[in-house]
C-alpha cells in the first residue's frame, strides 16, 4: 500500500509537471504567433503609408513601436489573460463559500474592496502614463543610436564620439529615472494592496474573535472563515498584479495601432489603369502645399512630350524635387491636374506606375549583400546576363569585374566599399534594367568629381535615350542638352524654354548660368540704388 501511495504521488507530480510544460509551451506558441503576425501586419502597413509619413517620424521611432511596442504586448498573451481568469474564478469561488458560511463575515471582508478600486484609479493613470513617456523615450533613444550610427565618418571627423556619447548618456538617464520612478508607483502600489488586505483580515480577526467569545462560533468555524478570507484576498493581490502587467501592454498597443490605424496620404485604386505609359507628362496649374500648410508650388504648368529630356532649375527651396515628387505620386497635388498620356495620374495603378519608373538621387542608397542583388533590386526576375548588360551600359561592368568576387562581391551598408561614382553607377544600372518609360535624376552627378562625373554623365545619357527624363540638376553641363528647361523661383515657374532660348532673354536662367551679364546687371543694380539715394539726398556716413 505504501509503495502505491508513492507511485501515485510520483505520477501526480509527473503530470503536474508535463501539462504545466504543455501550458507553457501552447503560451508560448501563441504569444510567437501573434507577435509574429502583428510585426508581419505592422510591417505590411507601414510600407503602405505614404512618404510624409517617414519624413515626419525617425526611423528609430519606428522601430522602437515595431519591436518594443509589440513586445510588451506578448504579456497579454503569454499567461495574463488566463491568470486573469483563473484569480478571478477563485476569488467568486471563495466568496460563495464565505458568504454561504457567514454573510456577516463577508460584508466585513469585502468592505475594504473599494479601498483597492480607489488605489487602482490612483495608480492606474499614473503608471500609463509612465510607461508612455518611457515608451517614448525609448524610441528617442532608437531615433538618436540610428542616427549616429548613420553618420558615424561625420561624427568621427568632428571628433564627436564623446559628444554624442554625452548626449546618450543623457537620455539613457531620463530613461532609467522614468523606469525607476514607474517601479516605485508599482512597489507603492503592492505594498498597499498587502496592507488593505491586512487590514481587512484584521477586521475579520475581531468579527470573528468577538463571536467566538460570545460563544456564537466554534474555534473550527473561526479557523475556517480566516482561511477564507485569506484565500479571498490572494486572487485579489493577483488581479491588481496582473493589471499592474497590463498597462504598459495597453500603452505598448495604443502606440501600435496608432500607426496602424493611419491611412496614406496617397491612395491607390483597386481598378487603376496598368496600361503601358508614352511618357507623355503634363502639369496643369498645380499648387502644392504640405499638410502643415507650407506653400511649395504655386500654378505650375508645363508639357513634357514622350522621349522628351526636361530640366528643372531654380534656387534651393523653388520646388525642384517636389514636382519630381509628384510625378511619382510620391505626394498628390493639392490644386491643379497632372496627367500622364492624357490620363489623371491618379487614375493609374501605383504599382503601375511606378514600375515604369525609375529615379536616381543625389544621394545613392544601396542595400547591404552583392553588386548583384542591388542591380536585381529593379528587376527582381533579371537573369545574370541582363545584369550584366546593364552594367555595361551604365559603365559599371568594368569595375565590378575588378573586384574580388565580381558581381558577388559584397559592399556593405550603403555601398561603403565603393566610390561615389562606382555608387552611382549601381544605380543606374539598376535603373537601366527597368526599362522605365519616365526617368527622374535629381541632382544625379553634383556630388561627384569630374572623371566621375564624365563616365556617369555618359551613362546617363545612354539611360535617358528614348525615355521622358526630368533633370534637377545646377550643372550647366547636366542641363544645357535638355529639350526643355522649366526655370522655377520660390514654387513659380518664371521661364520656360531651351539653353539657346533663356541665355539671351533677361531673366533667373541667364543670372544663374551667365556669370559676366549676371555681374553686369548687378553693377547696374548698385548704380540704380546710388542714384536714387543721391536724388533722396541720402549721403554715407564718413568714415
Amino acid at each position: 500500500m505504501f509503495l502505491f501511495c508513492v507511485a501515485a504521488l510520483f505520477a501526480i507530480h509527473l503530470s503536474s509537471n508535463l501539462l504545466s510544460y504543455l501550458y507553457s509551451y501552447q503560451m508560448r506558441v501563441l504569444g510567437g504567433r501573434v507577435v509574429f503576425d502583428l510585426r508581419r501586419r505592422l510591417y505590411d502597413h507601414l510600407q503602405r503609408l505614404s512618404l510624409g509619413f517617414y519624413e515626419s517620424r525617425s526611423s528609430g521611432e519606428i522601430i522602437s513601436r515595431m519591436m518594443n511596442d509589440v513586445n510588451s504586448i506578448t504579456t497579454l498573451v503569454t499567461g495574463t489573460v488566463l491568470n486573469t481568469l483563473i484569480s478571478s474564478f477563485k476569488a467568486i469561488a471563495i466568496l460563495v463559500m464565505l458568504f454561504r458560511d457567514s454573510t456577516e463575515v463577508t460584508l466585513v471582508a469585502l468592505a475594504v474592496l473599494p479601498l483597492h478600486f480607489l488605489g487602482y484609479f490612483f495608480f492606474n493613470s499614473r503608471i500609463s502614463h509612465t510607461a508612455w513617456k518611457s515608451s517614448e523615450k525609448m524610441s528617442q533613444i532608437y531615433g538618436k543610436v540610428s542616427e549616429v550610427l548613420g553618420a558615424m565618418k561625420m561624427v568621427k571627423s568632428h571628433s564627436g564620439e564623446m559628444r554624442e556619447s554625452r548626449a546618450l548618456i543623457t537620455q539613457l538617464r531620463e530613461s532609467y529615472d522614468i523606469n525607476l520612478y514607474s517601479g516605485n508607483l508599482g512597489s507603492i502600489w503592492g505594498n498597499m494592496t498587502g496592507n488593505i488586505s491586512y487590514v481587512g483580515q484584521v477586521a475579520v480577526m475581531l468579527v470573528c474573535g468577538s463571536a467566538v467569545l460570545d460563544a456564537e462560533l466554534s474555534v473550527e468555524e473561526y479557523i475556517l472563515l480566516l482561511s477564507y478570507v485569506g484565500m479571498l484576498y490572494r486572487p485579489v493581490s493577483e488581479l491588481i498584479s496582473v493589471v499592474q502587467q497590463i498597462l504598459p501592454a495597453k500603452v505598448g498597443i495604443r502606440r501600435v495601432f496608432e500607426i496602424m490605424d493611419m491611412e496614406p496620404e496617397v491612395t491607390d485604386r483597386p481598378d487603376g489603369s496598368r496600361e503601358t505609359i508614352r511618357g507623355e507628362v503634363v502639369f496643369n496649374d498645380v499648387s502644392f502645399a504640405y499638410a502643415q500648410g507650407d506653400q511649395v508650388l504655386t500654378d505650375v504648368s508645363f508639357r513634357a512630350e514622350p522621349g522628351e529630356v526636361v530640366a528643372f532649375v531654380g534656387p534651393s527651396g523653388s520646388g525642384k524635387t517636389t514636382i519630381a515628387n509628384l510625378i511619382a505620386r510620391f505626394y498628390d497635388r493639392s490644386r491643379g491636374e497632372v496627367t500622364i498620356d492624357g490620363r489623371d495620374i491618379q487614375e493609374y495603378s501605383l504599382r503601375s506606375l511606378r514600375d515604369q519608373m525609375s529615379i536616381v538621387l543625389q544621394e545613392t542608397f544601396l542595400f547591404r549583400g552583392t553588386i548583384l542583388d542591388n542591380v536585381r533590386y529593379g528587376k527582381p526576375e533579371a537573369t545574370t546576363e541582363e545584369i550584366e548588360e546593364a552594367a555595361r551600359l551604365a559603365n559599371a561592368h568594368e569595375f565590378i569585374c575588378t573586384l574580388p568576387d565580381g558581381y558577388r562581391s559584397l559592399i556593405g551598408a550603403n555601398g561603403t566599399r565603393l566610390s561615389g561614382g562606382q555608387r552611382q553607377r549601381v544605380a543606374i544600372a539598376r535603373a537601366l534594367i527597368r526599362n522605365p518609360r519616365i526617368l527622374i535624376l535629381d541632382e544625379a552627378t553634383s556630388a561627384l568629381d569630374t572623371v566621375s562625373e564624365s563616365k556617369v554623365q555618359d551613362a546617363l545619357q545612354r539611360l535617358m535615350l528614348d525615355r521622358t527624363t526630368f533633370i534637377i540638376a545646377h550643372r550647366l553641363s547636366t542641363i544645357k542638352n535638355a529639350n526643355k528647361i522649366v526655370v522655377l523661383k520660390e514654387g513659380r515657374v518664371e521661364q520656360v524654354g531651351s539653353h539657346e532660348e533663356l541665355i539671351d532673354q533677361e531673366g533667373l536662367y541667364r543670372e544663374l548660368y551667365d556669370p559676366d551679364w549676371a555681374k553686369e546687371q548687378k553693377e547696374l543694380r548698385d548704380e540704380r540704388i546710388e542714384e536714387l539715394a543721391r536724388e533722396a539726398g541720402y549721403q554715407e556716413p564718413a568714415t
